[in-house]
């Protein structure tokens, strides 16, 4: 496993409230976290998320899938308890999209609106499903997936951590190949860019550090309206 990452503040934002963790040594866990809240709080809520989620699968007791729910669990409860004791925090928030490898299994937990890529033989999907308005309208066939586009309501978040007591965490388990690299971002990355447009820069022949810099200078391109972070997660191994 490894981690190509970086984030930009954008071009509007006053402030980056994205945070995001990459490995260390021997760890083979990552994720993206997009807060939300007034003055600093998102910023509070997404550095928490990243923190607790280190602290507990840096020294895993449980199978890694039932260790990634612990840790965004966690997360969530210590958020909830900070929002209500912290001035400044009330109904702070955050995203978070955490991937995992165990061999050649891929772990995502997912809570929000950040987005987990999955490129392979040329093609992109999107793995994670988001927890958003537009996105259960979509699901019930009220609305199509194109015209989930442009929706008025289209940031309107359905589930996240900390604005509740507790959180349902989605949890997906991929098996993958050599070739596969997973892409991990915030709404800045998603929302600015089409699949076809990331794909097609995934598809190029630059080196990954440089993907992930021209993923951000598109989106801040088409505006930079929001905190852009983005992961690009290949199944390689580091060299000793």
């Amino acid at each position: 496993m490894k981690v190509y990452a970086a984030t930009d503040i954008g071009r509007v934002r006053p402030i980056n409230e994205d945070s995001y963790y990459a490995p260390k040594p021997g760890e083979r866990f990552c994720a993206v976290a997009d807060g939300m809240g007034g003055h600093n709080a998102g910023e509070v809520a997404s550095a928490m998320a990243v923190r607790v989620l280190e602290e507990e699968m840096r020294t895993p007791i449980q199978p890694t899938e039932e260790a990634l729910r612990r840790a965004v669990e966690r997360a969530n409860a210590e958020i909830w308890r900070a929002s209500k004791e912290r001035e400044g925090c009330l109904g702070m928030g955050t995203t978070i999209t955490a991937l995992c490898m165990e061999g050649n299994i891929a772990h995502i937990a997912q809570v929000g609106d950040s987005r987990a890529y999955l490129i392979r033989n040329r093609a992109i999907l999107q793995v994670t499903t988001d927890h958003t308005l537009v996105e259960e309208m979509v699901l019930s066939g009220l609305i199509t997936p194109s015209e989930a586009l442009s929706h008025p309501k289209r940031n309107y978040i359905t589930r996240a951590l900390g604005t509740a007591e507790t959180v349902e965490v989605d949890l997906l388990r991929l098996d993958t190949r050599p070739n596969d690299v997973f892409l991990l971002c915030s709404d800045g990355l998603s929302n600015a860019l089409s699949e076809r447009e990331l794909l097609e820069i995934m598809l190029s022949g630059m080196r990954m550090e440089d993907k992930v810099s021209t993923l951000i200078e598109r989106a801040l391109h088409r505006g930079g309206h929001d905190n852009i972070t983005v992961l690009l997660v290949t199944c390689e191994e580091e060299k000793k």
